[in-house]
């Protein structure tokens, strides 16, 4: 009789560890943001056609990598980022060659490195950052 009393409180720690470890599996609220965008609007104001902007979010290594191209040549930049369902944190400044990109260019950076929030419908991101304004992307191919 004992031994059905072990084997009892055995398998309800394994019911309660299997429980915790589904309940705490951090989910993936960034799978939304996965992916390459492409810049569209500035603050609703859509960008110039030299002005070219991507942006690519990886969710399993909690990175920001892209492109900003004002006519001459890309400009690569990365940086680190968390989120959860709504909210999108980058981790530090965007890292970016010091190379002046237009007003439009130190705008993006500025928008994106205090970014708060995002939503993503129709294949579409809008972020926002503290103050309101917004980035807003199409999905990239």
């Amino acid at each position: 009789m004992n031994i059905f009393k072990y084997i009892k409180k055995a398998i309800v720690f394994a019911l309660v560890v299997f429980s915790l470890s589904w309940a705490l599996q951090s989910p993936s609220y960034a799978a939304g943001l996965e992916g390459k965008w492409k810049l569209t609007s500035l603050n609703n104001s859509p960008v110039s056609e030299q002005f070219n902007i991507t942006v690519a979010f990886d969710p399993n290594e909690s990175r920001i990598t892209g492109n900003a191209n004002t006519g001459f040549a890309p400009v690569p930049y990365f940086g680190s980022y968390k989120s959860t369902e709504n909210t999108v944190e980058l981790l530090g400044p965007v890292i970016k060659p010091l190379i002046y990109l237009g007003e439009e260019g130190e705008k993006y950076f500025s928008t994106l490195n205090s970014a708060e929030s995002y939503d993503v419908k129709d294949q579409k991101l809008t972020i926002t950052d503290y103050s309101g304004k917004k980035l807003s992307f199409v999905k990239a191919e």
